[in-house]
């Protein structure tokens, strides 16, 4: 915002157009830079200054444009009466100094665009209205509980990567297939389903001859199912298995 005004281009295309209290004497135009002086200079007067601070505000008041910049005095003039308050804030809070800048800029963003700011707003409720959203967002930050949830994962990871072991994918799910078994009654064509390895029934897989992971069930109806006979089988494989 300084930078933004100490630019000549920017400081003397703002004007500002001051009335005076003596009767016959024209209005005062002020520059950006005059303006700040105006306020803060040396020997400024106070009652001038009053008179300053209701035009920056009638002038910001006014902008109704989207993207006017109207109210980009009104910042940057408030920001000499808002420095010591930052620096009080961050030392005995320990906030961060650009968050509590960005909750003042707010706070005075919202006052100048609540209904009913061109009957009640002047510079002191300005500033006012600033410090306390700085004090309030300093002290709500306090509350804050720092998570160490994704520390811990990535410290996991990091140690599950030292012993080697990171490249094994996990088993999520294991491909079920149901062949079809023999005789008219039963299924017509394979079934091919995903279920969770903790979901299958203790015993449900077994070694095969071939090394292999498989369990013979019966999975046709009761009726049709034959003492003795195996019905059908189920192999089991983990997941991504499949050609």
């Amino acid at each position: 915002m300084r930078r933004h005004f100490d630019d000549p281009r920017v400081g003397d295309a703002v004007l500002m157009t001051v009335p005076t209290d003596t009767e016959g004497v024209e209005p005062v135009r002020l520059t950006a830079a005059e303006t700040h002086e105006a306020l803060y200079g040396q020997g400024s007067d106070p009652q001038f200054a009053a008179t300053v601070w209701k035009e920056v505000l009638s002038t910001a008041l006014s902008d109704l444009a989207p993207h006017g910049t109207g109210k980009l005095p009104v910042i940057w003039l408030a920001l000499p009466r808002l420095t010591g308050t930052v620096h009080r804030v961050c030392t005995r809070l320990r906030a961060d100094r650009s968050d509590v800048e960005a909750e003042m800029v707010l706070a005075l963003l919202e006052e100048l665009a609540a209904p009913d700011a061109a009957s009640r707003l002047s510079d002191s409720s300005l500033i006012h209205a600033a410090r306390t959203r700085a004090w309030r967002f300093a002290r709500d930050g306090l509350r804050d509980l720092p998570s160490t949830q994704v520390e811990r994962i990535a410290q996991a990871r990091a140690f599950t990567a030292s012993d080697g072991e990171a490249d094994t994918p996990a088993e999520e799910g294991l491909d079920v297939r149901v062949d079809r078994p023999d005789g008219p009654g039963g299924l017509r064509a394979p079934l091919r389903f995903r279920v969770r390895p903790e979901h299958l029934r203790k015993g449900v897989l077994a070694d095969t001859d071939d090394g292999t992971r498989d369990r013979s069930t019966c999975h046709g109806p009761l009726k049709n199912r034959r003492s003795g006979r195996r019905v059908g089988t189920r192999p089991v494989r983990p997941v991504g298995g499949r050609a």
